[in-house]
């Protein structure tokens, strides 16, 4: 395995094992309370990968239904990153019920990509191909595109990995739109 595949397994992995490390009580977040559901579709178009806003409000209202049980919000930026950390709750103290999202801007060579298809821990899902990327499971889903390395991860054990999926790709989505 070549030294930059290594680097990008190890990336997204390191990055979730902070994600996880920063989900306690003591991060301060503000909620954000969000009437019905809208769809990714409803995110405006007209901005490129490279300027659509991947704060945590952004995404909030581009995932919709996905996180509309989940209304308390907390963002933070994990040291030495400038990209936000997005974790979506049903409640201030009710750490168990998170789902966790990081979207980073990582280019990563289509070749190193397909043979990233290859490898280990990879979740054959045909949406991938749309994005030109691949899905791996590495503790949480990690959607990789030549664009973004975006992971998704719950703490909540009723929060399936196809849900963790859909977040993933939905995020893909309106990166891309």
């Amino acid at each position: 395995m070549g030294v930059r595949l290594r680097r990008v397994l190890v990336v997204p992995a390191v990055l979730l094992c902070f994600a996880a490390a920063g989900c306690g009580n003591s991060i301060e977040g503000a909620a954000v309370a969000q009437s019905g559901s809208s769809d990714v579709d409803s995110v405006s178009s007209g901005t490129s990968p490279s300027e659509a806003s991947a704060d945590c409000a952004a995404l909030t209202k581009a995932l919709g239904r996905l996180v509309s049980d989940r209304p308390h919000l907390t963002e933070a930026v994990l040291p030495g990153s400038t990209d936000p950390t997005c974790s979506w709750s049903k409640g201030p103290t009710n750490v168990m019920s998170t789902i966790t999202a990081s979207v980073k801007p990582q280019v990563t060579d289509a070749a190193v990509l397909v043979e990233m298809r290859n490898g280990t821990n990879v979740v054959p899902d045909p949406r991938s191909a749309e994005f030109g990327g691949v899905v791996l499971d590495v503790v949480a889903m990690a959607l990789l595109t030549p664009e973004h390395s975006i992971i998704v991860n719950a703490l909540d054990p009723s929060v399936s990995d196809a849900t963790k999926l859909d977040v993933a790709f939905a995020i893909a989505e309106y990166l891309e739109n």
